[in-house]
């Protein structure tokens, strides 16, 4: 009896972080395509965040593979999850630098455009 105690005791930790970690999705669905969304796209950034999301962008589970950068802004994305950060309110993902940034400092001379899908993230 006391080792079936002794093994729930073990097994619920693994158990728990099992579900916390599982997104849902097959892991073809977030990485594979077989159709591309944006074509004319010839490279994706993998994953600017591992680990760790910087100081101005939070933990998200699902993403998505198209933020707002400076030049960019989709009105729709393809339902994959991407990355596992998020941009805080106010700032975008600076494609050059790879991290998130204050809208206000995106560099004057870029306009951003309001596009269909302006996808980032692999």
């Amino acid at each position: 009896m006391i080792w079936i105690k002794t093994l729930s005791l073990l097994l619920l930790p693994a158990l728990f972080m099992n579900s916390v970690m599982t997104t849902g999705f097959a892991e073809e669905t977030v990485l594979n395509h077989d159709d591309d969304p944006d074509p004319g796209r010839e490279k994706y950034i993998w994953n600017p965040f591992p680990g760790f999301c910087g100081e101005n962008a939070t933990k998200a589970r699902c993403a998505g593979v198209c933020p707002e950068t400076c030049a960019f802004k989709s009105l729709k994305c393809p339902n994959y999850c991407g990355v596992n950060c998020i941009c805080k309110p106010d700032y975008v993902f600076d494609e050059k630098l790879q991290l998130c940034i204050l809208k206000s400092d995106c560099p004057q001379d870029i306009k951003q455009e309001v596009v269909e899908t302006h996808r980032v993230f692999q």
